[in-house]
């Protein structure tokens, strides 16, 4: 099998991400443009072939976004930088829905969800993450080359369903279905999170124009799904969900595939 995984660079101090940002205030709620992506893009955790910026702010789940395309492939691109929300999508992911259909009751959907961490895995990124945060916000020393590494060696799993070629509800990181995705923690412990789907798998109706509505909802722990054994080698576990991060937070947008320039 050809795998195929995007490599993820490590952070290093003032040479990675500009984490220069529009003000949310001028950005809309929704993006309201379609993109063509740039050439060179790429699916690693970086947002330099977009000039670090982004085509809007959504006060709901309080995350910058730019939905994009090219022939090939639809690309969800997303920063971060609120502590308590980061800490929510380290331990429920974020999930683009596409709808197939005009009707917003149907239930003929693709849902991708990333990452997708549990038990003692999602614990020790989640804790690593708590502690960097306590450092950042003392004005201590970070170790962003850590943090990045213990993700990088936890996210295993992508959530996938409304895919008829791919039967199963989760697939690796490293598939060979086309779905990419990438993360990167930057000194400032902004969190950038990127996507990458084929558009096959949009099976957009023939009449549909290239229009279709999705939804980006920030999922929020979802606890144990299965009995954890406690060992002593494992991490410890995160400290407790802030109670403003327990529900899940969303909102709708609808666009249309842009053609290539």
């Amino acid at each position: 099998m050809n795998i195929f995984r995007p490599s993820i660079k490590l952070v290093l101090p003032a040479l990675m991400l500009n984490t220069f940002f529009v003000s949310a205030q001028k950005l809309p709620n929704v993006q309201t443009a379609s993109i063509y992506a740039p050439t060179d893009i790429k699916i690693n955790g970086n947002t330099n072939e977009w000039n670090n910026k982004f085509q809007a702010y959504n006060k709901a789940v309080e995350i910058y976004y730019t939905l994009s395309n090219d022939d090939k492939n639809l690309y969800l691109t997303a920063k971060a930088k609120e502590r308590e929300i980061i800490d929510k999508i380290i331990r429920g992911g974020i999930s683009l829905i596409i709808s197939r259909e005009n009707d917003k009751k149907s239930k003929n959907t693709l849902s991708v969800t990333y990452p997708v961490l549990e038990g003692p895995a999602m614990w020790e990124v989640a804790d690593k993450f708590a502690r960097q945060s306590i450092n950042y916000k003392n004005k201590e020393t970070l170790n962003i080359n850590d943090l990045n590494t213990a993700f990088a060696k936890r996210e295993k799993l992508i959530g996938v369903t409304g895919v008829a070629a791919i039967p199963d509800s989760a697939i690796s990181v490293y598939n060979s279905d086309g779905i990419k995705t990438a993360f990167l923690f930057d000194d400032k412990l902004t969190y950038t999170y990127e996507l990458a789907v084929p558009i096959k798998y949009l099976n957009l109706p023939g009449n549909s124009g290239g229009k279709f509505s999705y939804q980006i909802k920030i999922n929020p722990d979802p606890g144990f799904k299965k009995p954890i054994v406690i060992t002593a080698n494992m991490p410890p576990p995160p400290p407790p969900v802030m109670e403003g991060t327990l529900a899940t937070t969303d909102f709708k947008g609808r666009y249309t595939l842009a053609k290539k320039p």
